[in-house]
């Protein structure tokens, strides 16, 4: 009895193992063509991809996550870029009143200083040179941080 009852549990724990694989492995085929999205909004586009980082982030390989690291820096690398050209090329009247001829050329090294940054994060991330990446956000925190210290009003 004792016997029959291992052998059968057995048996049952096998047929279980031998189901789960089968319905894992088969696949589902389906005869419907890609659909395209009906909808074409850009607002729509944008929240459905946030959507998608929030809910399957977890499950991105690794490759598909440096790729979307490396956009999201390359992204902030630009738009650090486009900043700091146009604090460069700004004349003194159209940076604020109150600003000394030395304020003038300080704030400017501080725009030259964040467009060399922004130069290395871009070959970093261009590199896949991730490992490198806080060190050199760090450097960009500090010369924002210090530029805010100088040039910014208290509220």
């Amino acid at each position: 009895m004792q016997n029959s009852l291992f052998y059968g549990f057995w048996a049952l724990l096998f047929a279980v193992v031998v189901f789960i694989f089968l319905g894992c492995a088969a696949k589902e085929q389906s005869s419907k063509p890609a659909v395209k999205h009906m909808i074409q909004s850009e607002k729509l586009r944008i929240l459905m991809r946030e959507l998608d980082l929030v809910v399957y982030e977890r499950q991105k390989s690794e490759l598909e996550r440096d790729k979307m690291r490396k956009r999201y820096v390359l992204t902030l690398a630009d738009t650090l870029k486009k900043l700091s050209a146009e604090v460069e090329n700004m004349p003194m009247g159209e940076l604020g009143s109150g600003l000394t001829s030395d304020d003038f050329y300080e704030y400017k090294g501080y725009a030259k200083s964040l467009n060399q940054d922004a130069n290395e994060l871009y070959i970093l991330a261009q590199n896949y040179e991730f490992e490198l990446l806080s060190k050199k956000m760090e450097d960009i925190k500090v010369s924002c941080n210090s530029c805010h210290k100088q040039f910014r009003k208290d509220p």
